[in-house]
């Protein structure tokens, strides 16, 4: 896992492709239709992961497999760090327009809410530090050959330095599995409305 520097922005911008058409193009279990339900376009899929992507860029927090760049992967949390505030204006501002405007992006909030906080926000009451798995995506061409294992090991090597488990959210069963598959735990799944379904998973330490 190496922390992407030295870039440029058309740089970042060609990884926020790569990460857009990846989420795009993932064919989703039958039970789910996850970011597709709100983001019906492939132009405003890559508004969106271009937002997260320069944001995470911007506050150092985007990291790579290696130098061929199979992996993409965000984290926060203890140790990590966060968006940076004004970074993380613009990326609201451009989900909003991704998502096809202030309603429809208060629609989408108030659905990942739905039955409950999210697991960062039950972390976050209850006192407990933490790293976050913000996104992960593998490239397609890249997959099926480890590098999710991969990519999972070290963020579960950075945990254990620091002690704290590792938490994500995921919008499809099978990804879901996936993720359980390589050592975490579905802790609760929250049904966010009509084939929107969120999955919220666990490693503890």
């Amino acid at each position: 896992m190496e922390k992407l520097t030295g870039l440029n922005k058309a740089d970042v911008t060609e990884i926020s492709k790569q990460i857009a058409d990846a989420f795009y193009d993932y064919k989703y279990n039958e039970d789910d239709l996850g970011l597709v339900k709100y983001i019906k376009s492939r132009d405003d899929m890559f508004i969106y992961m271009n937002a997260i992507t320069q944001a995470a860029y911007n506050s150092g927090l985007l990291y790579t497999t290696s130098d061929k760049r199979e992996g993409y992967l965000m984290l926060s949390g203890e140790g990590a760090g966060s968006v940076r505030f004004f970074d993380g204006i613009k990326m609201i501002i451009a989900e909003k327009k991704a998502l096809g405007g202030f309603s429809n992006m208060k629609a989408f909030i108030k659905a990942c809410f739905a039955e409950g906080s999210t697991i960062e926000t039950r972390m976050r009451k209850a006192k407990r530090k933490f790293i976050r798995i913000e996104m992960l995506v593998v490239r397609p061409e890249f997959q099926g050959q480890g590098f999710m294992r991969k990519i999972l090991d070290d963020v579960y090597k950075l945990a254990g330095k620091k002690n704290v488990p590792v938490i994500l959210d995921t919008d499809d069963k099978d990804k879901a599995a996936r993720y359980e598959h390589l050592g975490m735990k579905l802790e609760r799944i929250r049904n966010c409305g009509e084939k929107f379904h969120m999955y919220d998973l666990i490693r503890e330490v």
